[in-house]
């Protein structure tokens, strides 16, 4: 009887070439380190499933699986995701040694910085008013920070675009079909209309595009929006590479 020939087929492919290309890339340290973060993980991993409590839960398992296919599109505010095992990730609580970065506790070791050989520069701080509105404490920044989408709406350059296909009644989320993309539209409104979106910054007028900004959510406060609109066109370069384009049209 000839022996039972097994496939390698578990061994060509890219996902496994990937992962041999990048343990052959570790350290000595690195794959001891990763080598210890799996052995701790499959030991809770075990040791979990050794409870009564949580045995009777997987046996479960799938069924809740089965039943949250397409929950997003058929959300159901009486079901407590956030008690189901498969859609709790846990929290941030995991700091890397080596970037700072905070990471879920299932992550790999390497996924954030891959053991410290990717090294990012420091952010620099944004510009004054911005700066303060963000990290302060004053009471002007604790507005904007409670209403930072309605801010960052007054300054939107580009609208949404997408095919939707259903969007079902007092339901938060829709479907779509295709591309999601960006509409930028012209840079100057057609005759009779208003200004909106990226046109408002080539009003001309300073206190007109601030009228306009300001109507666009009443929950804001005009001399902040006056402060960001001094800001943007000081200091964002595509406002400023816009303008320079409709000033040589």
């Amino acid at each position: 009887m000839p022996p039972i020939r097994r496939s390698n087929l578990g061994r060509r492919t890219r996902r496994a070439i990937i992962s041999q290309n990048v343990r052959g890339n570790q350290t000595q340290v690195e794959r001891a380190e990763e080598n210890e973060w799996r052995r701790a993980h499959i030991a809770q991993v075990r040791a979990a499933q050794s409870s009564p409590q949580i045995q009777q839960n997987v046996v479960r398992t799938p069924a809740i699986n089965a039943g949250l296919n397409r929950a997003a599109f058929e959300y159901n505010s009486a079901i407590a995701y956030k008690d189901i095992r498969c859609v709790d990730i846990g929290s941030l609580s995991v700091v890397c040694q080596h970037c700072n970065a905070l990471k879920f506790q299932s992550e790999t070791p390497g996924l954030c910085c891959a053991g410290g050989k990717v090294k990012l520069p420091v952010l620099t701080h944004p510009p004054e008013p911005l700066h303060s509105l963000l990290y302060g404490n004053t009471i002007q920044s604790k507005h904007f920070l409670e209403n930072t989408q309605k801010y960052n709406g007054c300054f939107q350059m580009k609208s949404f675009g997408a095919q939707v296909v259903d969007v079902p009644g007092y339901s938060p989320t829709f479907k779509i079909q295709g591309q999601i993309h960006h509409r930028a539209g012209a840079l100057l409104p057609l005759p009779n209309e208003d200004h909106k979106f990226l046109q408002i910054h080539f009003v001309g007028d300073s206190a007109i595009e601030l009228d306009q900004r300001c109507a666009i959510f009443t929950a804001t406060k005009r001399e902040m929006i006056e402060q960001l609109q001094n800001l943007l066109h000081e200091h964002n370069e595509l406002v400023r590479l816009f303008k320079t384009a409709l000033d040589m049209i």
